[in-house]
């Protein structure tokens, strides 16, 4: 299965890696990682999402060699019917149900993981912190949309916080810390500017008198 691809994603060549990330420098390990982080969540995401494709892939193949068995058999039931032939249908067909159910859950698992997927997307967009982002990536899947029930439940926890803080100020008011005596308020700094008159331009100017003419003397000798 690994040879095929059927088991798990093809892994990334170390010298790729460390051609594209100089910093990071060669791995010895089999898989490199990105640096950033929101980068390695959707690569872990991709790897989980083919894992379940390959699972739902070898169910389809082991069904259909079934299917191909359970021919063989009913053709055998038609030349020469006998019990040990319908026994071997029996068990067939249960084996077969169990395996399409098998690559029904892995198939639905790939669906739920691209809506994660989505959701990380749209999430980058918030400054939300992680302990939060994890809490509403881990609600279910609906089909009503990205969020479903991830929107009820983060809107309930909204209100519930509100009425936490609201009921807090109701229970213990806060004081009100009274200004230092040398720092005016808003309002009483705006009344002052209000007083304030600029002086009148129009006044005369005081004349300054002339002054007296310096005495020339004779230059040095």
């Amino acid at each position: 299965m690994e040879k095929l691809g059927l088991l798990r994603i093809p892994p990334m060549e170390p010298l790729v890696a460390a051609h594209l990330l100089p910093k990071v420098g060669p791995s010895p390990s089999r898989n490199p990682t990105l640096p950033a982080k929101s980068d390695r969540f959707q690569s872990a995401m991709t790897e989980k999402s083919y894992k379940a494709a390959a699972l739902s892939a070898r169910a389809l193949n082991v069904s259909s060699l079934l299917t191909a068995y359970q021919a063989e058999l009913c053709e055998d039931l038609s030349g020469n019917p006998g019990a040990a032939t319908l026994d071997e249908m029996a068990a067939v067909t249960d084996i077969c149900l169990h395996v399409q159910h098998c690559a029904v859950q892995a198939t639905g698992k790939v669906m739920g993981i691209m809506v994660v997927q989505e959701r990380v997307r749209w999430l980058n967009l918030t400054n939300l912190p992680d302990r939060e982002k994890e809490d509403v990536l881990d609600m279910p899947v609906v089909p009503e949309g990205i969020f479903g029930s991830a929107l009820a439940s983060m809107q309930r926890r909204c209100e519930t916080k509100k009425k936490e803080d609201e009921a807090l100020h109701l229970c213990f008011p806060r004081r009100v810390q009274p200004l230092p005596s040398h720092q005016q308020s808003f309002a009483q700094a705006a009344s002052n500017f209000a007083r304030f008159k600029a002086p009148d331009k129009q006044k005369s100017q005081p004349t300054l008198s002339p002054q007296p003419m310096l005495e020339t003397r004779a230059s040095w000798p």
